[in-house]
């Protein structure tokens, strides 16, 4: 399973410069999760942007959704050496997950946690 970064899935619902690379991608995935947290900030910018709900709502449901608990948030304080600790939420739940890799359009992301999860950039 690989765990999709909020990234990702943002370049597709708001149809940014790298949408296509995602929608391949993401039509090309077998088996794709994200965690709570990326459906909260997901929904955070449909809300703000007042995008059509069910279409999002159809199209995150096409991924199975992990949870965040107690032990990935003490991974990420352990993790984020004080910048994204979003990032290290995400890496932390897929990493617990036993997710065999984490897609992102981040190359900090992919640089910095390159060690502990196979990484797919997408470009």
């Amino acid at each position: 399973m690989t765990c999709v970064d909020a990234n990702v899935l943002l370049e597709v619902i708001q149809q940014r410069s790298h949408a296509q690379v995602c929608e391949q991608f993401l039509g090309n995935a077998d088996d794709k999760a994200i965690s709570t947290l990326t459906l909260d900030l997901v929904m955070y910018f449909v809300e703000r942007d007042k995008l059509a709900l069910e279409p999002v709502k159809e199209f995150l449901q096409s991924f199975s959704w992990l949870p965040m608990v107690d032990a990935d948030a003490q991974w990420a304080f352990m993790h984020f050496q004080g910048k994204d600790f979003e990032d290290a939420l995400q890496v932390a739940c897929a990493l617990r997950e036993n997710c065999s890799g984490f897609a992102t359009l981040d190359g900090l992301l992919a640089k910095k946690y390159k060690q502990d999860i196979t990484i797919q950039l997408l470009r």
